[in-house]
């Protein structure tokens, strides 16, 4: 089963990854943009991938057993774009530098951007169980 969780800002999001880590379950963060006021994220990319993610994690659902999926609200457009002030990018952890991306925690795989609306790419990260961290 896959639990799925959302965070609205980095204070949100480090909290809950403290909690994940301790529970040594894998994890996955798809890093979007903050909703407008319509309920659709800033992002038109966010927007365009978030179908395509989500249908891969339903036919991953065999790998992603007991797998955390955080969907993390980085901010607004303006907190995002041309703010290198913002902590998602400034977090050596993460270093985030692209919307959206898929990153599998505690490891260098990632997806951004185009890689996002790509099946194959998306299948090989969630299926690459080994723990390469």
């Amino acid at each position: 089963m896959v639990h799925s969780h959302r965070t609205k800002n980095y204070e949100e999001f480090i909290t809950l990854m403290k909690t994940l880590e301790e529970s040594k379950q894998q994890t996955f963060v798809v890093f979007t943009g903050t909703p407008n006021e319509s309920g659709e994220s800033w992002c038109s990319d966010c927007v365009i991938a978030d179908p395509v993610i989500k249908k891969q994690i339903e036919h991953n659902e065999e790998h992603l057993k007991d797998t955390n999926i955080v969907y993390a609200q980085v901010g607004t457009r303006e907190e995002w774009k041309n703010n290198n002030d913002n902590p998602f990018k400034l977090d050596k952890k993460i270093r985030l530098q692209f919307l959206p991306t898929l990153l599998r925690w505690g490891t260098l795989h990632k997806l951004q951007v185009e890689e996002c609306l790509k099946p194959d790419l998306l299948n090989m990260i969630f299926e690459d169980t080994e723990d390469d961290s």
